[in-house]
């Protein structure tokens, strides 16, 4: 028991649980402070298409949600082998967490992101109420492909390891 809270709050593990909030936070401070020359960017002389933005983001989030349901249906389904051996421990329930949350964030960052693709919105003008409700949604863009990357990262690892084979005597 002693050891499992050690893991617990391990660097690593302080890292995993949180990396994606902290760096979607860092990401909306950051566009905060540079606001004026990120806004400029999105004018015709700037070159960006914030049309372009939309719509890449809507896809991505799209096809992450796809990945991650695809994720939690396989794990929550296969009552066998290695995932069965693992089902009650806390790293399978931490996962599942993780796969939960990404889940929930890829459908808000999808349904999100309809209104915005279909009304095309202009960012016309640094710290306007449209430049916080775009920099709220790029923050939960970031969150979710963090988070996403997460459970990309543990199924890796999950679907690595290998079942022991039927073994029937010799």
């Amino acid at each position: 028991m002693a050891d499992e809270r050690k893991r617990r709050w391990s660097i690593a593990l302080v890292i995993e649980q949180w990396a994606p909030l902290v760096l979607s936070v860092g990401s909306a401070i950051a566009i905060s402070l540079w606001a004026p020359s990120i806004v400029d960017q999105f004018t015709p002389e700037g070159g960006w298409s914030v049309v372009n933005l939309y719509g890449a983001i809507f896809n991505w989030s799209a096809i992450q949600t796809g990945f991650a349901f695809g994720v939690y249906g396989f794990v929550v389904g296969k009552n066998d082998g290695f995932v069965q051996e693992i089902r009650d421990k806390l790293a399978m329930r931490r996962f599942l967490a993780y796969v939960r949350r990404a889940n929930v964030g890829g459908f808000l960052l999808t349904v999100t992101s309809l209104p915005l693709t279909i009304a095309n919105p202009p960012i016309t003008t640094a710290y306007s109420p449209m430049f916080f409700i775009v920099l709220a949604w790029f923050a939960l863009f970031v969150w979710t492909f963090l988070a996403f990357l997460r459970v990309a990262y543990g199924f890796g690892k999950l679907s690595s390891v290998r079942d022991k084979p039927e073994f029937y005597g010799a």
